[in-house]
């Protein structure tokens, strides 16, 4: 019994010394620890600002494809300095190294954050536009307007430094190319539907679009700075827009009138149809002296034919015949 006793005390001192080798006190483990990740968080911290020198000088030579190419590599080391400094122990340790490090990155963020934006959403319009997903283009012309007015807000409420004029001359060159883009498909679905496909009844179909978004296209070409690219534009999409516009819109007119008046049949209200079938006459001689004057093609003989057809019918029934 005495033998085991003595065996049982040298165990406890034997294990007592190793254990307080092997395991810090709490407070050092801590402070270790705490070590550790503050290395971290400068050592990502310094990768961030050399990140965000490169984009800053990026920035200031004004190419907004480079700026957007970079953008993406800034935004997620930023992302990884956040989280590194989250683990750090000590509110004003924190606070310090976010000063230092994330702060600068954030600020060159929000300064070309909505130019970015523009760029990536022009690129998805001119893809869904080669992709026929023409039903998203109004929506997304119109969250573009609203990135435009953000972008001055934010550089107003921050007090940033201007972007080069580069940056926006080149988003707006290719905001005016997309609904330039856009136009020229409306122009050539009333043109075929007038021509070699004839259907007056889908170049009505298309025509209110095709003049609305002639006015659209002009509009932002003349926010473009860059004559030379204003005319380019205006000879590439507009011009042959127009021609399409003035060589059909008579036609088209001769349509819609003879549709008034063939409800106005349906309702009962035969003078009224009578006094807005008198117009169709006048319709008729201005398209021929449209073509004349502008030097038009004239519309497929379909077209000619099938208003013709039309009108006779209506001609026979307010005549009674």
């Amino acid at each position: 019994m005495k033998k085991m006793l003595v065996t049982g005390m040298t165990a406890a001192m034997l294990i007592t010394p190793l254990a307080a080798v092997s395991t810090p006190a709490p407070s050092a483990y801590a402070a270790a620890t705490s070590s550790a990740q503050s290395r971290e968080a400068v050592k990502q911290g310094d990768l961030l600002l050399k990140s965000l020198n490169v984009y800053k000088n990026t920035v200031s030579m004004g190419n907004i494809d480079e700026i957007n190419e970079l953008y993406d590599g800034l935004t997620k080391q930023l992302s990884i300095v956040e989280k590194a400094i989250g683990k750090v122990s000590g509110l004003s340790n924190r606070n310090m190294l976010l000063s230092k490090y994330a702060v600068p990155a954030k600020k060159e963020i929000e300064r070309t954050i909505y130019e970015v934006s523009q760029l990536r959403l022009l690129s998805t319009i001119l893809i869904g536009l080669d992709e026929d997903e023409y039903y998203t283009y109004d929506t997304d012309m119109a969250k573009l307007e609203r990135m435009k007015k953000r972008a001055s807000a934010i550089k107003e409420a921050g007090g940033y430094k201007a972007l080069p004029a580069s940056i926006n001359l080149d988003l707006r060159k290719a905001e005016a190319f997309a609904a330039g883009y856009n136009l020229s498909y409306y122009d050539y679905w009333v043109d075929e539907s007038t021509g070699a496909e004839p259907d007056i009844d889908d170049a009505d179909l298309y025509y209110d679009d095709l003049t609305r978004y002639l006015k659209q296209t002009e509009m932002k070409i003349g926010q473009v700075a860059d004559k030379t690219y204003r005319t380019s534009l205006l000879q590439e999409f507009v011009a042959p827009a127009k021609v399409t516009v003035e060589r059909t819109k008579y036609e088209i007119s001769q349509l819609r009138l003879m549709n008034l008046v063939s409800e106005l049949i349906d309702a009962g209200n035969i003078e009224e149809a009578k006094t807005q079938f008198s117009k169709l006459e006048g319709l008729k001689t201005r398209a021929a002296a449209i073509k004349e004057a502008g030097g038009y093609e004239p519309l497929a003989k379909a077209i000619r034919d099938e208003l013709l057809a039309y009108e006779t019918d209506l001609k026979a029934v307010l005549e009674g015949k």
